[in-house]
C-alpha cells in the first residue's frame, strides 16, 4: 500500500498530513494554495479505505493509523519529520508522537478529537453513523454551522467520491474510541492544538484534559467564523497559524 496521495514542496522541513473523518487528503486542496512550499516539503496521506487507498480494508483503531502513518513515513525516507492533523487525524498525530517521540519535531493538531476518546451514548452514536445518509446536514448541524455553501457542497461531493459506507462507520469507531491520554505526556516536543472559534464540537474545553496532559502543549485558535474545518472556512489564517506552530 502505498498511502501518500501527494508531496508538495521542496523544504527540508519535512511534514506528514492526516485528514480527518468525513474526507480523504483532500480536506486540505484549500488551504495547499496557501503553504510555504519553499520551507516546508508536505506529505498528504490516505488513510486505507479512503482515496488512493479506497481498497484497502479500514485501518483498526487509532494506533492502526498511527502505524500506516508511521510506515508512510519509513517509506519517504523520513527518520525525522513533523505531524499535522486534522480531528480524527490530529489525535493520531498525538498518537504518532507517542509511539515515535524521536523522529516527531512537532505536532499540530487541528480541531483534535480527544485522546481520551469521544463517549457518546447510543442514540448519539447512531447519529453520527446515520449521517452518512446526508453528511452535509451533519456537517453544518454539528461542526461547521457558517461553512460557505460552496464549500459544504464541495466537501460532501468528495465525500462521496473518496470513500464508502462502511469506511464512514468503521472510522467512527476509531476515532471515539481511542485510550492514549495518560500516554502523550510522554511526548516532550511542542505539540499545538488549534480550534475554530466556531466549532460547536471541539472546543477549548473539550481539549482542556488534552492540553493539560502534554509537556509541551499550546492551545490556538482561528477567530471568526471558522468551525471544525478551519483550513476551509479561512485557509490563510490556519495555515499562517499551523506553520508557525511547526519546529
Amino acid at each position: 500500500m502505498n498511502a501518500i496521495a501527494a508531496i508538495e514542496g521542496s523544504g527540508d522541513h519535512r511534514i506528514l498530513v492526516l485528514h480527518g473523518w468525513a474526507l480523504d487528503s483532500s480536506v486540505w486542496l484549500t488551504a495547499r494554495a496557501r503553504t510555504d512550499q519553499s520551507r516546508f516539503t508536505y506529505a498528504y496521506l490516505d488513510f486505507p479505505g479512503y482515496g488512493v487507498n479506497r481498497p484497502e480494508a479500514p485501518a483498526d483503531g487509532i494506533d492502526g493509523m498511527a502505524a500506516v502513518a508511521l510506515d508512510a513515513a519509513d517509506q519517504l525516507g523520513w527518520s525525522t519529520f513533523s505531524v499535522l492533523g486534522h480531528s480524527m487525524g490530529g489525535t493520531t498525530a498525538l498518537r504518532v508522537a507517542t509511539l515515535a517521540p524521536e523522529r516527531v519535531t512537532s505536532v499540530v493538531a487541528l480541531t483534535p478529537v480527544s485522546p481520551a476518546g469521544t463517549r457518546l451514548d447510543e442514540a448519539t452514536y447512531c447519529s453520527f453513523a446515520g449521517a452518512w445518509a446526508d453528511p452535509g446536514a451533519a456537517i453544518r448541524g454539528a461542526l461547521a454551522p457558517y461553512i460557505d455553501e460552496t464549500d459544504l457542497k464541495n466537501l460532501v461531493d468528495r465525500n462521496r467520491s473518496t470513500m464508502d459506507q462502511a469506511t464512514w462507520e468503521s472510522y467512527l469507531k476509531n476515532w471515539t474510541s481511542p485510550d492514549f491520554l495518560d500516554r502523550i505526556g510522554t511526548y516532550e516536543g511542542p505539540a499545538t492544538l488549534i480550534v475554530g472559534e466556531s466549532d460547536p464540537f471541539v472546543t477549548a474545553e473539550y481539549l482542556r484534559d488534552t492540553l493539560a496532559a502534554l509537556k509541551n502543549g499550546y492551545l490556538k485558535t482561528v477567530k471568526g467564523k471558522a468551525g471544525h474545518y478551519p483550513m476551509v472556512e479561512n485557509a490563510p489564517e490556519t495555515v499562517a497559524l499551523a506553520e508557525q506552530s511547526l519546529y
